[in-house]
C-alpha cells in the first residue's frame, strides 16, 4: 500500500472544475457508451447498437443509455466507482482515463450508473450522491483523502432483473439537474449533432464524395445510433450558406480535400472543406460552421478550436468561411487531452500543427483569390450599369454640348475600365485553370461572362465638343415654348445639374420640373 494520500479536492477538479461547457458531459457518456457499443460489435456482430439520450425538463431529470454490453456485476466498483483505473487502450478505445464519467456530478444532485450485463439475472446501480459530495468539499475543516470522500458519497445496490436475462444495458441517470442548459433539448440536439460520433445527413449532397475519399485511401469513420427524444443525430451540413435572418445567400458548390502523413510515414489526419462564394464569414444561423477538429470522429473543443492553427489571430477569420473537419488518425499516435478541448503535448504534435497550419493558410488564399475575382467582376457590372444609364440619359436629350461631352468622357473612361477588368478576370481564372484551383467550379456557374475575344485598349483622350446634339427641349414636349423659353429652361436645367451633387437627386428634380411644365 503506497504512503501517498490524494486530497478530496482532486474530486473537485474532476466534477465542478472539469469542463467550461456543461454539455460536454453528453459528449463524455455518448463516448464511453460508443466504447461499450464497439465491444458489443465484437461479440454480436450481427446486432444493431444505439444510444438514447432521454430530457425531461419537468422532473429535471436526464438519461443516457446504450443497449451495449452493460457492465458485469464482478467489475462494478473498479469500472464505476475506483477513478482513472480504466482499463481502455489509448489509440484504440475513444475514453481511457476513467474520469470522464464523474463530470454529471457537477451537474446534478443525484447520479446513478444502471446497468445490466447480458446472461446476468440482476440490475446493478451505483449511486452518487452530489448534494453530500458538495459540502464534503466545501468543509475546509474536512482533511479526508478522495478515496474516504468517494466511500461515503457512493453506495452499490443490486436488484433482480424483471426483463430477460438477454437484456443488457446502461443508464445514466442525472436526478435533479441543476443547470438549465443541459435540460434545453433543442440546444443539447444541435450540440451533439456536431460533436457526436455521427453518420453526415442524407441531405449533404457530398457525403458520397466523402466515403469514396475515405475508401481510396482506406480510411474509417466511427458511426453510431444516436437518438435526442424521437429524433436520430446526424451531421449538421447542408448545401446551402443563411444569411443572419436564415435566408439562402451562397450554395455550397463542392468540396475539397486533406490528407497528410507524418515523418514516419503514417497517416496522420485527412480532412475535407466545402467550396462556396467565399462571400465571408458564416453567420451563426449555420449550425455547421467553421473547421472543426475531430478525432475518433469526435469533435474536440468547440467550432473555435482550429483558430489556434493559423499564424496571427486576424487569419482566423479565414476558417469562418467554411464548412469542413479536421480527423486526427489513430496512426498518428495523438490522443486528446484530459477536457476533450485539444491534444495532449507530444513530440509529434508540433509537426501535425504545421502540416494543419500550412493547410489552413491554403484557404485564405481561395478567400483572397475569390474576393478579387467578385471586386473585378463588380467593376465590370457597375461599368455596363453606369455606361447604360449614361446612354438613357443621352437619348433623352442633355442640358447642353459641355454636358454630352462630359457624358461621352465618362462612357469612354467606363469602356476603359471594364475593358481593364475584363482583362483581369480573365487572367485570374487562367491562373485558377493552370493550378487546378477549386474556385473554377465555384464561380463558373454564377454567370461571370470571360471576354470571348481580346478587347483592345482605347486611348484615353478627351473627346471635342459635339455640334449635332439632341437638347432636353427638343423633345415634341417643348413644342409650345418659345426660343428664349427653352433656353430659359435649359439654363435652370444647367444650375441645377451644377449645384446638386447627388446625381439622382438631379435627375428627380429636373423630372419633376419638366412634368409640371409640360403638362
Amino acid at each position: 500500500m503506497a504512503d501517498t494520500i490524494i486530497g478530496k479536492n482532486v474530486l473537485e477538479s474532476l466534477t465542478r472544475s472539469m469542463y467550461a461547457d456543461s454539455r460536454c458531459i453528453y459528449r463524455e457518456y455518448i463516448q464511453n457508451a460508443a466504447d461499450q457499443i464497439d465491444a458489443a460489435k465484437l461479440m454480436y456482430p450481427e446486432l444493431e447498437y444505439s444510444v438514447f439520450v432521454k430530457i425531461d425538463p419537468i422532473s429535471r431529470n436526464i438519461i443516457i443509455e446504450d443497449d451495449a454490453t452493460g457492465v458485469s456485476s464482478k467489475d462494478i466498483k473498479r469500472l464505476l466507482i475506483d477513478v482513472a483505473r480504466s482499463p481502455k487502450m489509448r489509440g484504440i478505445n475513444k475514453g481511457f482515463r476513467g474520469i470522464g464519467r464523474l463530470g454529471g456530478l457537477a451537474y446534478c444532485k443525484t447520479l446513478k450508473f444502471e446497468t445490466s450485463y447480458f446472461d446476468e439475472d440482476i440490475v446493478s446501480i451505483v449511486t452518487w450522491d452530489a448534494v453530500r459530495l458538495t459540502q464534503i468539499l466545501d468543509n475546509d475543516d474536512d482533511d479526508r483523502d478522495a478515496g474516504s470522500v468517494i466511500d461515503e458519497v457512493v453506495k452499490i445496490s443490486k436488484e433482480q432483473k424483471e426483463e430477460h436475462c438477454d437484456k443488457h444495458y446502461f443508464r445514466v441517470i442525472m436526478e435533479d439537474v441543476t443547470d438549465d442548459k443541459l435540460l434545453n433539448e433543442k440546444d443539447i440536439r444541435d450540440y451533439l449533432a456536431m460533436v457526436a460520433p455521427v453518420d453526415y445527413s442524407n441531405h449533404f449532397a457530398y457525403r458520397r464524395d466523402i466515403y469514396n475519399f475515405m475508401k481510396e485511401k482506406n480510411l474509417h469513420l466511427d458511426c453510431y445510433n444516436i437518438y435526442v427524444g424521437d429524433s436520430q443525430l446526424s451531421k449538421d451540413y447542408t448545401m446551402s450558406i443563411l444569411d443572419q435572418s436564415g435566408q439562402i445567400e451562397d450554395t455550397i458548390t463542392g468540396i475539397e480535400f486533406w490528407y497528410e502523413t507524418n515523418s514516419e510515414g503514417l497517416p496522420m489526419y485527412w480532412g475535407w472543406y466545402s467550396i462556396s462564394s467565399l462571400k465571408g464569414i458564416l453567420n451563426k444561423t449555420n449550425k455547421a460552421r467553421n473547421i472543426r477538429l475531430r478525432c475518433e470522429n469526435i469533435q474536440l473543443g468547440d467550432e473555435t478550436t482550429c483558430y489556434r492553427f493559423m499564424p496571427t489571430g486576424d487569419k482566423a477569420r479565414f476558417v469562418r468561411y467554411f464548412f469542413g473537419e479536421i480527423h486526427v488518425l489513430p496512426t498518428s499516435k495523438l490522443v486528446p487531452d484530459s477536457h476533450r478541448d485539444y491534444l495532449r503535448v507530444d513530440a509529434g504534435l508540433k509537426e501535425f500543427e504545421n502540416n494543419i497550419e500550412s493547410h489552413l493558410l491554403e484557404l485564405e488564399k481561395l478567400c483572397y483569390g475569390a474576393s478579387d475575382a467578385r471586386k473585378t467582376d463588380k467593376i465590370i457590372k457597375q461599368s455596363e450599369e453606369r455606361a447604360t444609364a449614361i446612354q438613357k440619359r443621352i437619348e433623352k436629350g442633355v442640358t447642353s454640348a459641355v454636358q454630352r461631352q462630359k457624358y461621352d468622357e465618362d462612357l469612354q473612361k467606363l469602356h476603359i475600365a471594364r475593358a481593364k477588368a475584363e482583362k483581369k478576370l480573365s487572367k485570374i481564372h487562367q491562373d485558377w485553370q493552370a493550378n487546378g484551383s477549386p474556385l473554377i467550379n465555384m464561380f463558373s456557374p454564377v454567370g461571370i461572362q470571360l471576354p470571348q475575344h481580346p478587347i483592345p485598349q482605347l486611348p484615353n483622350t478627351v473627346l471635342q465638343p459635339i455640334k449635332n446634339i439632341k437638347l432636353r427641349t427638343d423633345d415634341k414636349r417643348y413644342d409650345k415654348f418659345q426660343p428664349k423659353e427653352k433656353e430659359l429652361i435649359l439654363e435652370i436645367y444647367n444650375i441645377i445639374e451644377q449645384t446638386l451633387n447627388n446625381e439622382k437627386e438631379r435627375e428627380a428634380l429636373i423630372d419633376k420640373i419638366e412634368k409640371e411644365i409640360t403638362k
